[in-house]
């Protein structure tokens, strides 16, 4: 086909079904990859009612893999533009530890996988209110695509973790991180995993777990040697037409099944000490490092200390907005703020080291950010509230916020109830039922 056709939209409208867009783009996903048309790397992104398919690399980065030291952040700010004049994106993800390259000190020799990997697909679809819309050179895979019978339910083994960072030795960590912070340091994230040896298919968690939480960005990607089935709660940054916009959340309370008992706990977060002093302190420290990035007399703050409801717990949550600086790429904006501080601490340096001393494994892709970058917009999720995939291995990781006031088995019972979601997935919980609580 010639190449004036390539990137030109076709939208046609599937009336067959009643609009159900995360399931509808399952399914298409689900068949397109039965017929062997789908092709590494691939991703699929839902955000606010819509859901996008990409695939097959037109162009791609992987970068921080243990060799190479190249200059991500350049390569992705062109990889970006070149997205833009293709009228498409750039998707992908920044590990955790990529922090470190950014900051000018050697990469993680020991990693094996790339910790920054994007690539412009040859092939969208976008699915929304029933309508499919395709973008590429082939408009033969819309009428595929439209031929998509429904998902068959994800039947997922139930699988046990075979390693992990023990909860004893996390609350000795969180023991030892409150007797370490003072003075600049206030606040250090710290973390602990589970890990499973478990070949599951990456869509059928993403159905089972993914479609069944309260997220702003649902993402399943697989770039073959890594991937992941992440329900993300919270926006690092998104840039659209100039317009900056971050939605932190910190400040964690257990929520219950019982209305009346969650206004309670909202009140009780409201009003606790802690929870409202680690999100301010983060919370305060993102506005410190987006300002150099907006217009003058641009950042402010549009909501504050909100409580939103999720599966199984509720948060403290803040809106940040502004306007781009001119001489400012959105990928600036994104890297100001990571890793965000609701995941490192503050300040970030200082924790992230002490992160380091304390856990003593990398974090790969947990706390880093995931989504896509096209010119100066872009749209990046944090990469928690997922399973994440290295090889045949995979890791669920969750992290809590600690402050000299905290208490060791507290912050491992937030960990635990962040975590509920994940383990009952995998120990067996298919997409129709209720995800159950574990631990």
């Amino acid at each position: 086909m010639s190449k004036i056709l390539d990137y030109e939209a076709y939208q046609r409208t599937n009336k067959a079904r009643k609009a159900d867009t995360p399931n509808e783009a399952v399914a298409i996903l689900h068949w397109l990859r039965q017929q062997g048309v789908i092709q590494q790397p691939y991703y699929l992104h839902i955000h606010a009612g819509r859901a996008e398919i990409g695939w097959q690399a037109k162009t791609q980065i992987a970068l921080l893999d243990g060799e190479s030291d190249s200059d991500w952040v350049t390569a992705l700010k062109q990889l970006g533009d070149q997205a833009e004049a293709l009228n498409n994106k750039a998707f992908g993800y920044v590990g955790f530890d990529a922090w470190d390259s950014n900051q000018g000190y050697a990469p993680d020799r020991s990693s094996t996988f790339p910790l920054v990997q994007f690539f412009i697909p040859e092939h969208r679809l976008c699915i929304q209110d029933g309508q499919v819309e395709y973008f590429g050179s082939d408009t033969r895979l819309l009428d595929l695509a439209l031929q998509a019978p429904p998902a068959p339910l994800p039947v997922l083994d139930a699988v046990a973790p075979d390693c992990g960072y023990c909860e004893q030795h996390f609350m000795q960590a969180v023991e030892t991180a409150t007797a370490t912070l003072s003075g600049n340091l206030t606040k250090v994230v710290l973390s602990r995993y589970l890990g499973f040896d478990d070949d599951a298919d990456l869509l059928d968690l993403f159905a089972a777990y993914c479609l069944h939480q309260k997220y702003a960005d649902a993402v399943l990607m697989d770039f073959g040697s890594v991937g992941a089935a992440i329900a993300s709660p919270e926006l690092l940054v998104r840039v659209d037409a100039g317009k900056v916009a971050a939605n932190p959340l910190a400040g964690t309370k257990t929520r219950s099944n019982n209305p009346a008992e969650n206004q309670r706990i909202a009140q009780a977060l409201l009003s606790d000490r802690k929870e409202l002093a680690e999100h301010t302190l983060a919370l305060v420290q993102m506005m410190g490092e987006l300002h150099p990035h907006c217009a003058p007399g641009t950042l402010a703050v549009n909501r504050l200390l909100d409580v939103i409801q999720q599966k199984d717990v509720m948060h403290l949550s803040s809106e940040l907005s502004g306007e781009l600086a001119e001489d400012k790429h959105c990928v600036d904006a994104m890297l100001s703020l990571f890793p965000s501080a609701m995941v490192s601490g503050v300040p970030k340096a200082e924790s992230i080291q002490l992160i380091r001393e304390l856990e003593q494994f990398p974090r790969g892709l947990f706390a880093g950010t995931v989504g896509w970058v096209s010119g100066r917009d872009c749209r990046f999720a944090l990469t928690i509230r997922g399973m994440y995939k290295y090889a045949d291995r995979l890791f669920v990781q969750a992290g809590a916020g600690v402050m000299t006031e905290s208490i060791p088995a507290q912050e491992n019972e937030e960990i635990r109830m962040k975590m509920s979601a994940m383990l009952a997935t995998l120990s067996g919980a298919v997409s129709q039922q209720p995800v159950r609580k574990v631990g």
